[in-house]
């Protein structure tokens, strides 16, 4: 066996001890294998991530200020060192910021704070009766902390105790409904413990309605298709390039355009990406500042994206061509516009960072038609869409 062979076979195996153990809530036992990890792998993600958190849990067991602080400045390097390899988490994002002079859970401020301290003491040393009771005692000391009833679903779903767990998950909901963390822990929990799939693949998809711009919102929906042999692809739409403000006359807005691709020839109704390219162009110019005078600079909206492609759709069903004679974009863009979904589309599958920013809003308004979006665009029977 040659020396890189035996070395995968070494992280394997190191690997998966530090996975089964994290996942059964032993993070002080699964900090030295993620340690060993992160520094044979620097460049895993996820070892990164796992560092962190396990020296997180690690600085909870500890007494000593200075060990306290010591271990916390190792936690916030790992995070660092995993978001600058890729990682949006937002829990990341906390660790990555926290200041090891502060007191833990000093950000958290709530009556049920030391509670939660204590909870999580008893989690990490693998006492999940005095954690549970302590999750218990901090929900009912705070009601607006969400990690409480958060934890206590994990605590309950770690005992295999499923009808125990949903309950407390539905409390986090009921906290905060734009947190993906409980809806996804809640399908984690039926898909490891035996529940109805569908139901799994209900939450993961709220988990993914929640905040579907963090990468931790998908893993769940991920690990349910691998499971079902079903598939995640959302419909193509490819679009012409955006309009860009000319360097040399600021006042003229350039668009480029594909003369092969707009061919009403060789792609019925293609001539029509031209009003995406155009109405683009409007907002660039001028539209935006009518449309948002509050915002000092120029961003790609949820607005100026459907008022482009709603103007291609309807260019082309006015044409009254043929679904098999459009291609591939154009028939998906029509199919979205018939069902009332392209806002879904354009939020969920084709957003940007400007786009992004106008999620939070139409979310509020429209949960449901987003969950279905996903649940009939998105996901799919069989290994290919097709199937």
């Amino acid at each position: 066996m040659s020396l890189a062979i035996a070395a995968g076979f070494a992280q394997n195996d190191e690997a998966t001890r530090a996975n089964d153990l994290f996942k059964a809530g032993k993070r002080p036992e699964a900090l030295p294998l993620y340690d060993d990890l992160a520094k044979a792998y620097p460049n895993e993600q996820l070892y990164a991530e796992r560092l962190a958190d396990c020296l997180g849990a690690e600085a909870v067991q500890l007494t000593d200020p200075a060990e306290i602080k010591a271990v916390r400045i190792r936690e916030r390097d790992a995070a660092k060192r995993a978001i600058a390899l890729g990682d949006t988490a937002e829990f990341v994002r906390s660790m990555a910021n926290l200041d090891p002079d502060q007191p833990l859970y000093s950000g958290i401020v709530s009556p049920g704070k030391a509670l939660l301290t204590e909870a999580e003491k008893a989690y990490t040393a693998g006492d999940f009766r005095a954690a549970m009771a302590k999750y218990e005692a901090a929900a009912e000391a705070d009601p607006h902390l969400y990690e409480a009833p958060l934890f206590a679903g994990d605590t309950a779903y770690v005992q295999q105790d499923l009808a125990n767990a949903a309950p407390w998950f539905v409390r986090a909901i009921e906290i905060d409904p734009n947190r993906e963390t409980a809806y996804r822990y809640w399908g984690d929990a039926i898909l490891k413990l035996g529940g109805d799939p569908a139901l799994a693949k209900e939450k993961f998809i709220d988990a993914i309605v929640a905040e579907p711009y963090s990468k931790f919102a998908w893993q769940g929906l991920r690990q349910w298709v691998d499971k079902e042999k079903a598939t995640i692809l959302a419909p193509k739409i490819e679009r012409p390039a955006a309009p860009v403000v000319d360097a040399k006359k600021p006042g003229n807005i350039n668009i480029t355009l594909d003369a092969q691709a707009t061919d009403d020839k060789q792609h019925p109704g293609a001539s029509a990406w031209m009003m995406y390219s155009l109405i683009r162009a409007g907002y660039r110019a001028d539209e935006f500042k009518k449309s948002f005078p509050n915002e000092k600079e120029y961003r790609h909206s949820l607005m100026e994206e459907d008022a482009a492609l709603s103007a291609v759709a309807v260019f082309v069903k006015g044409k009254k061509i043929k679904p098999e004679n459009l291609d591939e974009s154009l028939r998906n863009l029509v199919e979205l516009k018939n069902a009332g979904m392209l806002d879904c589309w354009i939020l969920i599958s084709g957003a940007d960072n400007g786009i992004a920013q106008d999620y939070a809003a139409y979310r509020n308004q429209h949960r449901q038609l987003l969950h279905d979006y996903i649940e009939r665009f998105v996901v799919h029977r069989g290994t290919t869409p097709a199937q």
